[in-house]
C-alpha cells in the first residue's frame, strides 16, 4: 500500500508495511504495530504516530486493506496481542 494523509502541520505516509510521520522529526513504525495499538491500546509507538493511528485505521478500512493486514498477521502465526 502507498498512501499519504494530509495534515496542516505534519506529513504522514504509508509505504508498504511502514507508517512515516514527519513532524519536525521523522518517525516510523510498522503498520502492524499501528493496528495493534489501535485495537488493544498497547505497543511501543512514538507519540506522533499514536496521534494519527485512528486516521491510518480509517484509511485501511476505507480501502479494504485493514482485513489484509490483520489476516496476514494471523496467517504467519503472529498475534496482534503480543
Amino acid at each position: 500500500m502507498k498512501a499519504k494523509l494530509g495534515y496542516k502541520n505534519k506529513l504522514v505516509g504509508i509505504v508498504g508495511e511502514e507508517v512515516y510521520v514527519f513532524d519536525g522529526k521523522l518517525y516510523t513504525a510498522p503498520l502492524g504495530e499501528v493496528v495493534r495499538y489501535y485495537l488493544f491500546g498497547s505497543g511501543v509507538l512514538p507519540q506522533a504516530i499514536r496521534e494519527i493511528s485512528k486516521d491510518v485505521i480509517r484509511l485501511l478500512l476505507k480501502t479494504g486493506d485493514f482485513e489484509t493486514v490483520v489476516h496476514s498477521k494471523v496467517q504467519y502465526g503472529e498475534s496482534l496481542s503480543e
